[in-house]
């Protein structure tokens, strides 16, 4: 789901439009009588108009010229497209729209809702702006175009800027912005249990891989439906109805968000790296190794029988295994990266939330541009790795480790310099976590493999496990032996004994079919309703 439907106060607002004294179209005084106002001039804006000249994203260049007093704009949303599509040097014609239809705005019914891209054969600006309708009209039949949200890229300050659209009082035409909307947030930034410096704003799109759930896509749509009515209805008619010529398939927007995950926000984010020393950022450079800031939701192609891998191994791990030794890996799981099922009677698995693409397009990143090594992310991930998703373990891990080094902080220049040394501490686990005890145990234990070139394996981090790991690290104990082959227990292995362990449980899994994937799907998915504010519709969720 690209854009939040979930508006909640959480953080103090940034406004562009600022309240009057106004009434609605019914009567009485109209906005452009507020007594605050002298010779049609508003004052507004304040220090956030010349806060909005300083801007370079796309929509706050089309703002400067259009935007009131007032911070209103009487620009039809279409008109806007076009405006801002000509401003980028594109054809209208590059306009493209995207439909979900679902019931998370409703939560009645399913109602579509439509996603706007620019410059779409552009791929150097097709990801520099995306615009979402997500509210019916009064009537409930057609999208309502003075309720709109809003993404554009400043290459300067290198982030996405957030911008909502609200239809402005006692006009029936205009639409008053606001710049960084508070109530939408939770949405767009990690939620409120992971702990740390706020993630880089992201624009949405939660069901990314194919098959696209919900959404329109060519050839085929799964749980795509669109009311005759709706279809028919001015707006949506216009924008993304059968005959539109600005509507395009799911497929094409998936490219599109995946390159503002890889090529904006991630590259972005690692800037940082560069920056003189702060724990509080080094912190949160590492923080998307160890807890899920986002979730992504894949569908079994039905009629393949086909779901991505990801559902039962950490996409990830492919990233951190190419960077050890390029191809040639010689398992299914990784050269394949898809499960096999086949046609069959089972209920087929949809919305299985899963590792989030931005973060694996962020630990991507990370590895690229050598801030960590190879070596040094699989000892995250080789942690739980049975759990690829949500794992409770590694998030617990990074969220005991920030206070200790943020009262003490390690040495460097840059934050660059902080990550082995943070990565060392957060691997370090002290007797009280996870239930750890025994006399004989000491105070800290890290969970480092004593033996050179190799990393511990641990396939599941229950309390009994991570008990006995403590145990065997601190009696040297530990080794090859202790793990079976399809890694249960825990010992120390290299890459080549890692991946071997991850294809026996991988075959193992598919085998099963789908009547073992399908009650993890629904424990993950209550989960991710529960914790995570942006998680998309998901069905059959009974008895969460």
């Amino acid at each position: 789901m690209p854009f939040t439907s979930h508006f909640r106060a959480a953080f103090p607002a940034v406004l562009l439009a600022v309240a009057s004294t106004a009434c609605d179209d019914a009567g009485g005084a109209s906005e452009d009588d507020d007594p605050a106002c002298e010779d049609g001039k508003c004052d507004g804006l304040g220090a956030l108009g010349g806060e909005l000249a300083t801007f370079n994203d796309p929509i706050a260049v089309f703002l400067r010229d259009t935007i009131d007093a007032k911070g209103r704009i009487s620009v039809s949303y279409l008109d806007m497209l076009k405006a801002i599509s000509a401003q980028q040097g594109c054809s209208e014609d590059n306009i493209d729209s995207y439909v979900i239809s679902d019931d998370l705005v409703a939560q009645t019914a399913a109602f579509p809702r439509v996603v706007n891209t620019l410059c779409s054969n552009d791929r150097t600006k097709a990801d520099l702006a995306f615009f979402a309708l997500s509210f019916g009209d009064a009537s409930g039949t057609d999208l309502d175009t003075r309720k709109i949200e809003m993404f554009a890229w400043d290459p300067v300050a290198f982030q996405y800027r957030f911008y909502k659209g609200t239809a402005a009082k006692g006009t029936k035409t205009k639409v008053a912005i606001t710049l960084d909307p508070s109530e939408c947030k939770e949405c767009h930034l990690q939620p409120e249990h992971i702990e740390g410096v706020p993630m880089p704003m992201t624009p949405i799109m939660n069901e990314l891989a194919a098959p696209w759930q919900h959404w329109f896509a060519e050839p085929q749509s799964f749980d795509h439906v669109v009311d005759e009515v709706t279809q028919k209805a001015p707006n949506f008619a216009m924008l993304a109805g059968p005959g539109s010529k600005f509507r395009k398939s799911a497929a094409r927007l998936e490219q599109t968000i995946r390159s503002a995950f890889s090529q904006r926000i991630a590259t972005a984010r690692l800037r940082l790296r560069r920056d003189p020393a702060a724990v509080d950022q080094a912190m949160g450079l590492l923080r998307p190794l160890f807890c899920d800031e986002q979730l992504t939701y894949v569908t079994e192609d039905g009629k393949s029988g086909l779901i991505s891998a990801n559902v039962v191994v950490d996409e990830g791990l492919a990233s951190v295994f190419f960077q050890i030794m390029g191809t040639g890996w010689p398992w299914e799981w990784w050269q394949d990266k898809v499960m096999r099922y086949g046609q069959g009677s089972s209920q087929p698995v949809t919305m299985m939330p899963t590792r989030g693409a931005a973060t694996i397009a962020y630990e991507k990143q990370l590895l690229a541009v050598r801030a960590l090594t190879a070596d040094q992310v699989m000892r995250v991930r080789a942690l739980d790795w049975g759990t690829p998703t949500m794992s409770s373990f590694r998030c617990e891990l990074w969220h005991n480790a920030l206070p200790r080094v943020k009262s003490a902080p390690p040495a460097g220049a840059r934050n660059v310099d902080l990550l082995a040394p943070l990565l060392d501490e957060i691997l370090t686990v002290r007797k009280g976590d996870f239930g750890i005890s025994g006399t004989d145990l000491p105070a800290q234990i890290p969970l480092v493999s004593p033996k050179s070139g190799t990393f511990i394996s641990l396939v599941s981090a229950d309390e009994a496990s991570v008990q006995n790991l403590a145990e065997q690290l601190v009696s040297g104990m530990i080794g090859e032996a202790e793990c079976q082959k399809d890694g249960t227990g825990a010992c120390l292995t290299d890459a080549t004994g890692l991946g071997g362990m991850i294809e026996t449980r991988f075959k193992a899994a598919e085998g099963a079919g789908r009547d073992q994937l399908l009650p993890l799907r629904k424990s993950r998915a209550c989960e991710a309703k529960t914790k995570y504010p942006n998680a998309p519709a998901i069905a059959d969720l009974g008895g969460c």
